[in-house]
């Protein structure tokens, strides 16, 4: 089992989302708990936004997204670093400036 950690900025992202948005994330923060793999794909670098290493799960028809990593050390840990559009890569920029503050 996956423990969920939640970057302290993404409470503000979540705050932001309509309910049935809302209600589909935290359906996947409960299937990443099972396996985050299984249910996200790879992000790569998008020009200068450095997020290789991170991945990132669809929500709401694919006009969202979750990005987070995960961490497989001694315990494992999904780290979530942004949640939102994908319009303009917005969560992307954001995950960027997050990770990249650190």
């Amino acid at each position: 089992m996956y423990s969920i950690q939640i970057n302290p900025e993404v409470e503000q992202d979540l705050s932001e989302l309509p309910d049935v948005i809302l209600k589909e994330v935290f359906e996947y923060f409960e299937l990443f708990e099972l396996d985050p793999i299984k249910h996200s794909s790879r992000l790569y670098n998008q020009g200068s936004l450095k997020l290789e290493g991170y991945r990132k799960t669809y929500v709401a028809k694919a006009t969202y997204r979750i990005v987070f990593k995960i961490e497989d050390g001694i315990a494992k840990i999904v780290e979530v670093v942004a949640v939102g559009k994908r319009d303009s890569k917005e969560v992307y920029i954001n995950a960027h400036e997050r990770i990249n503050k650190e």
